[in-house]
């Protein structure tokens, strides 16, 4: 309406009524000219018996014109056409009921009126919709926000939480079964912690008693030793010392077992790494003597201090050079090299063995894994690097086992940082 009440857009009977308005100057003319042709109309002009004389029609859209005219129309398809009868010719006047911009140059650049005003709309009803859709999805979002904090929170196990509720009926049936999958899953976990507690419990008390008739059996078969045998009853005495020393060492293996996995909390202090090192040496070499052993100790330049559980870090590398040293034949060599990255310290024991086997690799780690039967000496019960790895992890490091391409044995790499 603002457009046609400031004449920027004319109505869409403005041509018609300037052809009603010029008709008679039209009618009465001495030759009909382009200056007296209303704004808007085209024209062309024609002798009485259909010959084009003039007009700003082409010579095709004239006789199209000529053709209605003819039949006695005066429409065909959009187009409007008025008939001006002269002396000795015909004025024929085409023209459009379409509003049109008064503007020639809007006329040239801009689409018609209606269908800029069709293309204002369909533009004013898709951002409508896009600021519907924006407005919806913020809103959505926070409607959201309990649901992915809930899930968020049940990836990091922790099922200890409430759903706010949102109001809509679909994310809050949702909701309610989060709720319940929680609750069925805090249940099930409390069953599980509860079952592994009796367990360890059990291996514990289990390895407790064990401790006392192994203690009776290894003293009266020590005390045996001090009397009169024949060959044979020595032989068998030191077959139960033997093997009663071996059960010994697995039942103190199942008690350290019991007693890291009930997740005890241990301080970490700053220890001296030079008198942590002296310690670690004197060990690896005391556990060479028995296969003569060559031991080689390699060390950079050391930090003063790292911040360990020295007692259980101490017991994670050992478990890993007595590996190596099980595995390595009499007279062979076992390294030690110590290392420093960027906040990181690295200890790689290496041996000059048969490595490990592909499925060593896979699993040389899990508990009660006693490798590949052809390779295995049979004096150990599977647990040295299980609790290597997981003293390792308790202190934010990592353990890695590979083959040493040099010394053609294993290597375990056990990294850790310097300050943790």
């Amino acid at each position: 309406m603002f457009t046609f009440s400031t004449n920027i857009v004319l109505p869409a009977n403005y041509a018609e009524s300037q052809i009603t308005l010029s008709k008679d100057r039209i009618a009465s003319s001495s030759s009909v000219t382009a200056d007296i042709i209303p704004d808007l109309v085209d024209y062309a002009v024609f002798s009485k018996d259909g010959q084009f004389l003039t007009g700003n029609l082409s010579e095709k859209e004239a006789f199209k014109a000529w053709d209605v005219m003819k039949k006695r129309e005066t429409r065909n398809s959009s187009q409007f056409y008025s008939f001006i009868e002269r002396e000795n010719e015909i004025c024929i006047l085409r023209y459009y009921l379409v509003p049109q911009y008064r503007s020639e140059i809007l006329r040239k650049y801009l689409p018609n009126p209606q269908l800029l005003e069709f293309l204002v709309f369909i533009i004013g009803i898709v951002a409508y919709a896009t600021v519907l859709a924006i407005h919806f999805g913020r809103s959505l979002k926070k409607k959201m926000f309990g649901l992915q904090e809930a899930i968020e929170k049940i990836q990091n196990q922790n099922l200890d939480f409430t759903i706010n509720r949102s109001g809509i009926r679909e994310i809050d049936e949702i909701s309610v079964s989060l709720e319940q999958m929680k609750e069925a899953l805090n249940s099930s976990l409390k069953q599980q912690w509860e079952s592994e507690q009796a367990r360890r419990e059990q291996i514990s008390a289990l390895a407790h008693d064990l401790k006392t008739p192994l203690t009776i059996i290894r003293g009266n078969a020590e005390l045996l030793q001090d009397t009169a045998q024949d060959d044979i009853q020595r032989e068998y005495n030191d077959y139960i010392l033997k093997n009663t020393m071996e059960i010994e060492k697995f039942t103190k293996e199942l008690i350290d077992l019991s007693k890291m996995e009930r997740n005890v909390t241990r301080e970490k202090t700053n220890v001296k790494t030079d008198a942590f090192m002296t310690e670690v040496e004197q060990q690896m070499r005391a556990l060479s003597l028995e296969k003569r052993l060559q031991v080689d100790i390699q060390k950079e330049i050391l930090p003063a201090r790292i911040f360990i559980d020295e007692e259980q870090f101490y017991r994670a590398i050992l478990n890993v050079i007595a590996n190596a040293v099980e595995h390595t034949p009499e007279y062979g060599k076992v390294t030690l090299t110590v290392q420093v990255a960027t906040d990181v310290i690295r200890f790689i024991v290496t041996d000059n063995g048969c490595g490990f086997s592909p499925r060593d690799l896979n699993e040389a780690t899990k508990q009660f894994y006693r490798g590949d039967p052809s390779r295995n000496a049979g004096d150990h019960h599977g647990m040295g690097l299980y609790i290597a790895q997981s003293i390792v992890q308790r202190h934010a490091g990592t353990l890695l086992i590979d083959n040493d391409l040099l010394a053609g044995g294993g290597r375990v790499t056990i990294t850790i940082p310097i300050n943790n």
